[in-house]
């Protein structure tokens, strides 16, 4: 994992939590669809993948931003 705070051109990870609409955590959340908008721009598939979950039924997932992906 890439140090804080997240920098330019440098691969990141970002972990984050998935609630639902009471604020309970998402465990195995279906049918994710990672994406990324640099600049603004038009969003495109992030290169490594989807989003992963940490842990059986945590609500916190992971997602791999490559380098490319930190450009903006």
């Amino acid at each position: 994992m890439a140090d804080w705070p997240p920098l330019k051109n440098s691969a990141f990870t970002v972990t984050f939590p998935i609630y639902d609409a009471d604020g309970d955590l998402v465990s195995a959340a279906a049918t994710l669809d990672s994406e990324v908008s640099i600049d603004g721009g038009t969003f495109a598939d992030v290169a490594p993948g989807e989003a992963v979950e940490i842990a059986t039924a945590s609500g916190v997932y992971t997602l791999a931003l490559a380098i490319a992906e930190m450009n903006g």
